[in-house]
């Protein structure tokens, strides 16, 4: 009973060292609140809010991106920013991610 204890705490205390290494300063979750495509930018406005809060520091992130049709207004994205520039991905659940929308047999 002592050993599954000792196994049980270890596992556990290896769980929480791999989540919180995870969280990054120059790594958020936000909000997009407007998209506009300019030349060959796509230029967003993007709340950092973790996607759940209605408030929250507001950013304007330009990139150099070809058109993207999952990066719309109101979908939960993570902003990466490292030394070469800054990078955004979708990370909402879309109904035409999910498998039972792609066989037409609702």
């Amino acid at each position: 009973m002592k050993k599954a204890a000792l196994a049980l705490t270890v596992l556990l205390g290896l769980g929480l060292t791999a989540c919180s290494s995870n969280t990054d300063e120059n790594t958020y979750k936000g909000e997009v609140l407007f998209s506009a495509y300019e030349g060959n930018n796509l230029k967003l406005t993007v709340r950092q809010n973790d996607c759940d809060r209605p408030d929250g520091k507001v950013e304007t992130v330009e990139l150099v991106h070809p058109y993207d049709s999952n990066l719309v207004v109101g979908s939960c994205v993570l902003v990466s920013k490292d030394d070469n520039g800054v990078s955004i991905t979708n990370i909402s659940r879309s109904k035409s991610a999910s498998w039972l929308s792609r066989t037409g047999k609702h």
